[in-house]
């Protein structure tokens, strides 16, 4: 029988279908000391001139973040991919990989060499292709918004359709990056509905958690809370607010104390703290990393204040 089409070009769930997965996450590695905050700092590709990656130098930058604590991410700002073009970017993932980064590698992954234009199907394609490179590299992918979803203005069962379709085709583990209107406007009314909370629970074991760019504290708060019954991570992305994020305030109301671990979860190998707080996938901080590392250090040590005072200076 063949299934019914939606607007976005992958069939329709038939009726009667199996219930989103409820698996957790595998057991976190003996003798780790779980994270209690991953902060993971986007990178822009250093580049020589001419406009070619200078690979040395980009490893050289990765090597001293992760020796201050941090996780690095590659590829999530849409312009610096189009200029890039996934080749170039593959290339510096594969160098940066081999580095063995302390604290992990994430990098974007998106619809290259297929585009916006191309069908949806075409473009899962490509995003799957990406996953598998980057998982093949030693990162760990973190799948960015399709604008073409938004512009076609598909309903909410649409897209968890889509994602269906794609975690299909992914080995995991993925983050999810939902990113909104404020930050980029093309992406109008994504994730509508109850799609995000729907396809977030899809496969909990192979979406470990989610990048949140919406700049809404209180319904991140909301979000991560619902994250959380399923071992999954929240990493914010909104440097106005990381310091309440961080601690675990409710709605950016900071308090007098760090939110504590309720328990431990596994990401690519590592062990991570898991409570009512994000940890972060941030953009713009690398320049200030010395300053941020001693704010984390702060919060490590139980100082709710004296984080919060540090990390409103890097806003």
């Amino acid at each position: 029988m063949i299934q019914p089409q939606s607007k976005s070009g992958v069939p329709a769930a038939r009726p009667g279908e199996a219930p989103a997965s409820s698996t957790r996450s595998g057991q976190v590695p003996r003798g780790d000391r779980p994270l209690l905050r991953l902060c993971i700092l986007s990178v822009p590709a250093r580049r020589v001139a001419g406009g070619a990656v200078d690979l040395d130098a980009c490893a050289a930058e990765a090597t001293r973040l992760a020796g201050l604590g941090f996780g690095v991410a590659l590829g999530l700002d849409p312009a610096e991919r189009a200029d890039l073009a996934w080749n170039r970017l593959h290339e510096l993932v594969k160098r940066t990989g081999e580095l063995g980064l302390a604290h992990g590698l994430v990098v974007g992954i998106s619809n290259e060499p297929a585009g916006s234009a191309a069908s949806i199907g075409d473009q899962l394609e490509a995003v799957a292709a990406q996953a598998s490179a980057v998982e093949e590299a030693g990162g760990v992918p973190l799948v960015l918004p399709l604008p073409a979803l938004s512009r076609r203005r598909c309903k909410e069962a649409e897209y968890v359709e889509v994602y269906r379709t794609l975690l299909a085709r992914v080995a995991g583990p993925v983050i999810l990056d939902w990113t909104g209107a404020r930050v980029r406007p093309e992406l109008l009314d994504y994730f509508p509905g109850k799609s995000f909370e729907r396809v977030m629970a899809l496969e909990p074991a192979k979406v470990r958690g989610a990048r949140f760019a919406l700049l809404d504290v209180a319904r991140e708060t909301r979000l991560r809370r619902e994250l959380l019954a399923r071992d999954q991570l929240l990493f914010t992305a909104d440097r106005a607010h990381l310091g309440p994020l961080l601690l675990g305030s409710n709605a950016g109301i900071a308090g007098d104390r760090v939110a504590q671990p309720v328990r431990e979860v596994e990401l690519a190998g590592r062990a991570l703290a898991l409570g009512d707080f994000s940890h972060a996938i941030v953009a713009g901080l690398e320049g200030r990393a010395d300053a941020l590392a001693e704010a984390l250090a702060t919060l490590a040590a139980g100082d709710a204040a004296g984080t919060l005072e540090r990390l409103a200076a890097l806003a």
